[in-house]
């Protein structure tokens, strides 16, 4: 089918819904309405069947909504021309439910572009409905009520104002939940918007002109709601529907409608309790209920937002002492404990020990199979180091394929050349990804404080250590006939010295 362009849908309606609100309770009027409704619902239901992705689901709940309200206004044109209607018919269920239907998939959309972050709009959104819903209750079904005359045109008739209600809480996630704000979100929040209008147009006109008809003013404000309907269609028909629910960048600024809505709404109440008095039991208790409910999700809110900033600080804490790609601790973090051990009282006299590693064969493993294959082996080498390590050892990356472990209790030298040749057997096995295997080995230089109480001094003596000891394993493997640049060569691992570090 040719895509129709997603502005002539509105503009047809517009031009439809003219007709009823200049000639109001004329066949032209009426039929110009339901014709052009039932146009725009069936463009609506082609252009679904094209649609394909995650945005299908969303979007055929809102043709849903629309489908039971044309099929509202259908059965409420034949019933009323084979029999006298009252105030309440048939057709008031399926209006109402539309209602639902239609803030659903609004939910689903906005829900499928930020996955896992509509939590916050959700919350200030039924923060703001609450709102909503006590005005409705106040001003609209408790008055009745009170004065006992409470039927089921009023109680039929207080379903609309929840219905509205639904529909403000959805346009309030729309507007607040992460995500792009173009494309066919514009054409959502006006066709909300639009609905509102019309829906209390509907409600309140009668009570401000009641030398005026009720019908009549319900057929001048029919043109509103067909082209708030005709705005749902055309978001539905733009060329980026199915974009709506790509995935957006996480917002960390706080929107300025958020403050504006929730600003709005929090005052709402305290003001009215100010200004009114609520003398008769049903109305304070639904004042004490509302509050309630609405400090309830206020206080959920606060909880999720201390939750979120403490694990942003977590985070950012362990990021600032942790190498990212092996998840050892970084040099700061190193140097930060090194220190606080040379500062501080030891019992064990020669140590703390620390440990220089190198790894052997690891260019060739990069130049050969990438830098993917060179970061796995980085990887699983320090999950061999922290398997390796004993409880109060410190492991870290330095950078490049450079690894030190801090040993803070070691029994001696001899204690130190065990813990060293335990290290150099760490790469006895070739790292294997698959089908794929890289030798390496690894060359292990270690200095003690006692013989290097400064933190500089202690990693510049293990570092000259592992040089003599890469050195040492590079003139074996030419005096056994290999070229020190191949992969083999890191598998030839020197003899463990009988000296103690310089």
């Amino acid at each position: 089918m040719r895509r129709v362009p997603a502005l002539l849908v509105p503009a047809f309606a517009l031009v439809a819904g003219a007709v009823p609100a200049v000639a109001p309770g004329t066949a032209a009027a009426h039929w110009s309405y339901l014709l052009a409704f039932a146009v725009i619902v069936g463009l609506a239901w082609v252009r679904l069947r094209t649609l394909r992705g995650p945005t299908r689901s969303g979007y055929a709940l809102i043709v849903g909504a629309l489908s039971v309200w044309l099929a509202g206004d259908v059965l409420y044109d034949v019933l009323s021309r084979v029999t006298t209607l009252g105030e309440v018919s048939p057709s008031d269920l399926l209006w109402i439910s539309g209602y639902p239907l239609l803030a659903a998939g609004l939910i689903r959309l906005t829900q499928l572009r930020a996955p896992g972050r509509l939590r916050e709009g959700l919350l200030d959104g039924l923060v703001m409905a609450i709102v909503m819903a006590w005005l409705c209750w106040q001003f609209i079904i408790l008055p009745a009520a009170e004065h006992e005359r409470l039927s089921l045109q009023v109680a039929v008739a207080a379903f609309y104002p929840f219905g509205d209600v639904l529909l403000f809480a959805a346009i309030a996630v729309l507007v607040l939940a992460p995500g792009t704000k173009r494309g066919p979100t514009p054409y959502l929040m006006a066709a909300l918007a639009l609905t509102l209008i019309g829906d209390v147009g509907i409600s309140t006109l009668p009570e401000l002109f009641p030398s005026l008809s009720r019908s009549l003013q319900a057929e001048r404000l029919d043109g509103v709601l067909l082209l708030a309907n005709s705005l749902l269609v055309a978001a539905l028909v733009h060329r980026d529907a199915g974009r709506i629910a790509d995935r957006a960048a996480r917002e960390q600024r706080l929107h300025p409608a958020r403050v504006v809505f929730l600003g709005a709404a929090l005052l709402v109440l305290p003001t009215m309790a100010g200004l009114r008095s609520f003398e008769s039991t049903l109305s304070r208790v639904s004042l004490i209920v509302s509050v309630v409910l609405m400090t309830t999700l206020i206080l959920v809110r606060f909880v999720f937002v201390v939750r979120e900033q403490e694990r942003i600080r977590a985070a950012l804490a362990h990021q600032a002492e942790h190498d990212q790609l092996t998840g050892l601790a970084n040099r700061p973090a190193l140097r930060s404990r090194l220190e606080l051990l040379l500062s501080g009282s030891r019992e064990d006299p020669y140590g703390p020990v620390l440990f220089y590693l190198d790894l052997n064969g690891f260019k060739q493993v990069n130049d050969k199979f990438g830098h993917a294959a060179g970061d796995f082996v980085l990887v699983e080498f320090a999950r061999r180091l922290v398997a390796a390590l004993r409880p109060g050892d410190v492991a870290a990356r330095l950078g490049g394929d450079e690894f030190v472990v801090l040993a803070e209790e070691v029994p001696g030298e001899p204690g130190a050349r065990a813990l060293a040749e335990r290290l150099r057997a760490l790469a006895a096995e070739p790292v294997r990804r698959g089908e794929e295997s890289y030798p390496i080995g690894v060359s292990v230089g270690w200095a003690a404080a006692a013989q290097h109480p400064e933190a500089e001094a202690l990693l510049a003596a293990a570092d000259a250590e592992m040089f003599a000891d890469k050195t040492l394993t590079a003139a074996r493997t030419a005096a056994a006939g290999l070229s020190s640049s191949s992969p083999a060569a890191a598998l030839i691992l020197p003899e463990p010295t009988s000296a103690a570090p310089a």
